[in-house]
């Protein structure tokens, strides 16, 4: 009988492997070949710096049409220059004459040591917050009178030392007054006058003070214009709107030695 061979368990076979190193200094690297990418990059490079160019020329041409323009019509431009030259043909002689007058006023105000204060300015405008309605509808009517608040406290500076100025000329009596506030009352106070009933009339003696203010008010805006006009010939003024401006040899310096001289006089005075 013949005998069978052992089996040999997978546990008794051993299995070797070798793994064969490469051989790294055999093998050649090839040096990329640069004058194929050069020739590439060159029509890349090309392009894009055109169409860099050309994204800031219609940069410069939005710029110029955004900011050197009142409107484009169909692309055409229309100048801010041109804008400001027609506004001031249609309306810089009255606008030169307007801050020349004011001018006048605070050189005046100066010399009489006039001054409306940041507080006076600010109850003046709450007054005319309250009158038209409260606040949102005061924002409408400077958005609807393309009116900005620093320039209408500027404007109620102006009125305050104007009133200041002028108030001991204005000569009125009491009878004044009330015939004033019978005739306007309504508009002066047209709140209180809305909550009257039918046939009612607002009591004068309550409103005595208020009107009295607005009554001078009125006065003054009323001889302002007369008494500005009269003290154009007391200032030496060089309207360049509707005169070509004049030179002469130290004419700044000769004006800035005699505006100094005459406030150092008044401060003696």
């Amino acid at each position: 009988m013949a005998k069978s061979k052992p089996v040999q368990s997978k546990k008794d076979s051993k299995v070797t492997l070798r793994i064969k190193k490469p051989q790294l200094k055999k093998i050649k690297f090839s040096k990329p070949n640069l004058s194929n990418y050069k020739k590439l990059f060159r029509p890349v490079a090309t392009v894009l710096v055109v169409f860099v160019a050309f994204v800031l020329v219609d940069l410069l041409v939005q710029y110029l049409n955004n900011d050197y323009s009142i409107a484009v019509v169909n692309g055409v431009r229309i100048s801010k220059n041109e804008y400001h030259k027609k506004l001031e043909d249609l309306y810089g002689q009255s606008v030169a004459k307007q801050l020349i007058d004011q001018e006048i006023i605070l050189q005046e105000a100066a010399k009489e040591d006039i001054q409306a204060t940041d507080e006076e300015v600010q109850e003046r405008l709450d007054d005319i917050i309250s009158s038209i309605g409260g606040q949102e509808s005061y924002e409408a009517a400077l958005v609807a009178n393309n009116l900005a608040e620093k320039d209408l406290k500027e404007q109620i500076k102006l009125d305050i030392i104007t009133k200041e100025i002028l108030e001991p000329s204005i000569e009125y009596t009491e009878e004044d007054v009330k015939a004033f506030f019978d005739q306007y009352s309504a508009v002066i106070f047209p709140n209180e006058t809305a909550e009257l009933e039918e046939g009612e009339k607002l009591d004068y003696e309550l409103y005595k003070e208020e009107t009295t203010d607005v009554y001078i008010q009125q006065q003054v805006e009323q001889e302002k214009y007369g008494w500005i006009d009269g003290l154009y010939t007391n200032y030496k003024i060089q309207d360049n709107s509707t005169e070509k401006p004049k030179y002469g040899v130290l004419t700044t310096t000769i004006n800035i030695i005699k505006n100094l001289t005459e406030k150092m006089n008044s401060n003696v005075e």
